[in-house]
Parts: C-alpha cells; structure tokens; sequence
C-alpha cells in the first residue's frame, strides 16, 4: 500500500471512529433517559403496591384497583428494562468500534512512520 493511500485510508477511519464515537454518545444517552424512565416505573409500582396493602383489609375495591394499576406499571417497567438493556449494549458496541477504528488508524500511521525510508544515492 502506497503512503498515500494509508493516508486517506487513516484519515477516512478517523472519521469512521469519530462517527461512531458520537453515535455511541447518543445512544448512551438514550439508554441514561430510559434508565431514569424505569426507575419512575418500579418507584410508582412500590407506591401503589405500598397504598394497596394500607387499604387491604378496609376497601377490597381499592386494593384491586391498586394492583392492577402496579400490574399495568409494572409491564412499562419490563418493557423500558429491555429498551435499557438493548440500548447499552448497542452503546457499547458502538464504542467498541470507534475504538477500533481509532486503533486501526494509529497502526496504519504508525507503519508510516517506521516504515523504512528509501536511500539517496
């Protein structure tokens, strides 16, 4: 490979890495939002299961209305856990690559400039 072609190649997993790297971002972003979304969900569902069982014994009606509203959250919760989950890996995985990439980029510099030079004569 020509020096100026690892050049362009180097310059071009630069960008490469530097894409993935704020995609990464976002996405871990993402998965920080839906992490706090989920906390929400299992801290209503402890409410709610908490007043259920304060009115158990005196309101049968209200108990049953009260789990089934902590049945209702409590299936947000499963479905934002896998939304969390599949978001953070995908986070890491991208970030994964940008390393990589960067990785790539340094051994192709690298084998640039230890690369011998030719003589003069």
């Amino acid at each position: 490979m020509t020096t100026a072609r690892r050049m362009w190649f180097g310059a071009a997993l630069v960008a490469v890495a530097l894409v993935l790297a704020g995609l990464s971002t976002l996405a871990f972003l993402r998965a920080g939002e839906t992490g706090e979304r989920l906390d929400g969900h299992r801290q209503k569902v402890s409410d709610l299961l908490a007043e259920a069982e304060a009115v158990k014994e005196k309101d049968q009606r209200r108990y049953d209305e009260l789990t089934a509203e902590a049945e209702r959250y409590l299936g947000f919760a499963g479905t934002d856990d896998e939304e969390h989950r599949s978001q953070f890996t995908s986070a890491a995985l991208l970030g994964a690559g940008a390393s990589a990439s960067l990785a790539g980029c340094l051994i192709l510099f690298l084998v640039r400039t230890r690369a011998p030079r030719p003589r003069r004569a």
